[in-house]
């Protein structure tokens, strides 16, 4: 009796095992059956193509979508971009008929599973790329074509030209081909003229300017056969704003401020104290710049010459400044300048530079002095003339002899010799007073004209500072102008 009611149960059992397979069966059998059947002896490994003509090539369309500009490594020369790749061909081995299949005519399968092409990037600069690629299922039709839907992340090598940093454009090229088969064996095919922009994201730092496609059969030296590949021409332009606030408008204010310190005063003693710090500001600056410049001797670019020509102009300002405290300083030596000179720059270059010279009125008032002091012994000789006769009557009559009353003496005219020995004295004493007073004259002449020749030297130093300033502004200006003719601009015009 047990024995029957477990044999019952067992059965039981079994016919609901086998009525619930047969239901889940119902509700997946077609699709189930499609891709059981489809993938039944398929074998990946080979090229899917038609069993009676092998020798056609599979005509492979492909299609690339730029999403993103990520970056674009000028130093080493890599870009790096987010793109969509569209990959269509018609598989003979993945045909089915809809109707043996209730009605259905798409099935999507896993992407390992069926046989791909080996479309590589040419110029690919990473061999990681393909690890970062993301694919999902193909779709497969009941026709037998094929779409292969996947998003990778490319670095890809590109020659960039930085000739006309930061206002230059690049093109940038992305070449697609198979990597094994040859054009016998695989043609590829465009699937537009023009590349697929329209999910970008625009970039802060490139601007996208247009993105091109272009076929190309190409022969290797490995081998005879052709192989085609597919071409994406990705043309940017760099946004230089940035570049602008950060690079060039300080290099072009250092620039200024170097060739102001020609209009600071010379006793101020700050001169070459302003060049050679504007000139470390330009070498700090010119390392930014080598920084994201690629290390290369071919094509400088415009502004790393700029920088190296502002920083020779600079170098030479701070060595003139130097020449011009020389020429400031010269004057305390007593030497006075050439007439020559003093014809060519008080004469000519002081009014052009709008410098006022005041040597000459000070030479006038020097020179006046000299000629008061020579004056002033005649004038003391007739001050001692004057004041004492050398007759000895006159002189008894000037001299008063006062009454004694106590000794009733009376003093008697003085002689001839004691006149003398007074006149002689007297004399002696009025030569010595002028003499200190020529003496000290003379010392003040000394002084003034020392005075004015440190002052002549002073004013030629600053009309030679003048000058220099005007030619290095010239200078700046021209070089300046020189290079931004040879910008993308003019060369476009």
């Amino acid at each position: 009796m047990k024995i029957r009611s477990l044999y019952i149960l067992i059965c039981k059992w079994s016919l609901f095992a086998v009525f619930k397979t047969q239901g889940v069966r119902r509700e997946e059998t077609n699709e189930q059956r499609l891709v059981r059947d489809l993938l039944l002896g398929y074998d990946r490994r080979v090229r899917p193509v038609m069993p009676d003509n092998t020798s056609l090539p599979l005509n492979v369309t492909f299609g690339l979508a730029l999403s993103q500009i990520i970056d674009v490594d000028e130093k080493n020369q890599i870009l790096t971009t987010n793109c969509w790749l569209n990959q269509m061909w018609t598989d003979y081995g993945l045909r089915w008929n809809p109707k043996d299949y209730g009605g259905i005519k798409v099935v999507r399968l896993p992407y390992d599973q069926i046989w791909r092409p080996d479309i590589f990037l040419y110029n690919n600069a990473d061999v990681s790329t393909y690890f970062s690629s993301i694919s999902s299922n193909v779709i497969v039709t009941s026709q037998g074509n094929v779409t292969w839907l996947s998003m990778v992340i490319f670095k890809s090598s590109c020659s960039i030209n930085v000739r006309y940093f930061p206002f230059d454009e690049q093109n940038c090229s992305m070449t697609f081909a198979s990597w094994t088969y040859d054009g016998y064996q695989i043609n590829l095919v465009l699937n537009t003229h023009e590349g697929d922009i329209s999910n970008y994201i625009s970039n802060s730092e490139w601007h996208l300017h247009k993105l091109y496609v272009q076929r190309n059969v190409v022969f290797y030296s490995c081998c005879a056969e052709p192989y085609p590949d597919i071409t994406f021409y990705i043309h940017i332009q760099r946004r230089p704003l940035f570049y602008i606030f950060n690079m060039v408008m300080p290099c072009v204010m250092i620039t200024l401020v170097a060739l102001l310190g020609f209009y600071i005063p010379s006793d101020s003693g700050e001169k070459v104290t302003m060049g050679i710090t504007t000139l470390l500001s330009m070498t700090v600056f010119m390392m930014l710049v080598a920084e994201n410049m690629p290390p290369t001797s071919n094509v400088l670019p415009l502004i790393g010459i700029y920088y190296g020509i502002t920083i020779i102009i600079v170098s030479l300002a701070t060595g003139m400044t130097v020449f011009t405290l020389n020429i400031h300083h010269k004057g305390h030596r007593g030497e006075p300048i050439h007439p020559l000179l003093k014809k060519i720059f008080f004469g000519v270059f002081a009014k052009m530079m709008c410098v006022h010279n005041e040597s000459y009125g000070h030479r006038s008032k020097v020179m006046d002095g000299v000629r008061s002091c020579g004056c002033i012994h005649n004038h003391d000789r007739q001050t001692i003339n004057h004041s004492y006769d050398l007759k000895p009557e006159n002189n008894a009559r000037k001299i008063n002899i006062p009454d004694i009353q106590n000794n009733q003496q009376t003093f008697s005219t003085p002689s001839s010799e004691t006149v003398s020995s007074l006149e002689i004295n007297f004399s002696k004493v009025l030569n010595k007073v002028c003499n200190t007073i020529d003496s000290s004259e003379s010392r003040q002449r000394e002084l003034d004209a020392r005075e004015f020749v440190r002052h002549e030297w002073q004013q030629l130093a600053l009309v030679v500072d003048r000058m220099l300033m005007t030619i290095f502004v010239l200078v700046t200006l021209f070089m300046t102008f020189a290079i931004m003719i040879q910008g993308p601009l003019s060369q476009e015009g």
